[in-house]
């Protein structure tokens, strides 16, 4: 197979995938008769060459997608009218940047951070799947452990936890520009879709933790 045609194979694979596609993934839809450093190569000659088109190829939790830009997020939600189900609110950003800087830990252990109880907020990143359970701690009640998930990569748009900013930069990133559009719009196509207000935020509790 000529390189020009994986190439495009590879493109129409990434329009087509709601999720990151690995080299690997690539690799066994071709039956392993290409090599995984040549479709890597692909990738990356296709993130290059996205850089001057009006949609671009972004390396998130260790694999490629293909993205919108932010200069159109305004217009892409007045048509799919998404509304705040599709985001995170503040205490939801602020629990969430606890857990990504100190995972894995209690609710106990974001409770005495934040200094509110944040039952209701972890309820909230379980349903939305950017945070998940890590085991239990090794104390008296043994309560569950918190940490960040691959969608939390993916709705960030980070590679891995090492592309993580500083607490500083950060709170910069959250008070100001939204994070990837599509990651919204999977939040606004969950099963449950609620908002946080209506999931009991910093209110319910969610298990015996």
């Amino acid at each position: 197979m000529q390189r020009d045609e994986l190439k495009s194979i590879v493109e129409n694979v990434l329009l087509a995938a709601d999720q990151p596609v690995h080299a690997g993934e690539l690799e066994k839809i071709f039956l392993n008769e290409v090599d995984k450093k040549d479709l890597q190569s692909i990738l990356e000659e296709l993130k290059e060459e996205y850089q001057s088109r009006n949609l671009q190829i972004l390396e998130v939790a260790d694999g490629y997608q293909l993205c919108t830009r932010h200069e159109f997020n305004d217009w892409i939600r007045k048509f799919l009218k998404l509304d705040r189900s599709s985001r995170l609110s503040q205490p939801s950003l602020d629990t969430l940047s606890i857990i990504a800087y100190k995972q894995p830990l209690t609710r106990q252990e974001v409770d005495e951070i934040r200094g509110v109880d944040s039952s209701g907020v972890i309820k909230t990143l379980l349903e939305k799947k950017v945070i998940g359970p890590a085991g239990r701690k090794k104390v008296p009640g043994r309560p569950i452990m918190y940490r960040t998930t691959q969608k939390f990569l993916e709705y960030f748009g980070l590679k891995d936890l090492s592309d993580l900013p500083t607490l500083e930069d950060l709170k910069e990133e959250l008070e100001g520009e939204d994070p990837p559009l599509q990651a919204q719009i999977e939040f606004a196509n969950a099963e449950t879709g609620l908002s946080e207000s209506e999931a009991g935020e910093d209110q319910e509790d969610i298990s015996p933790a």
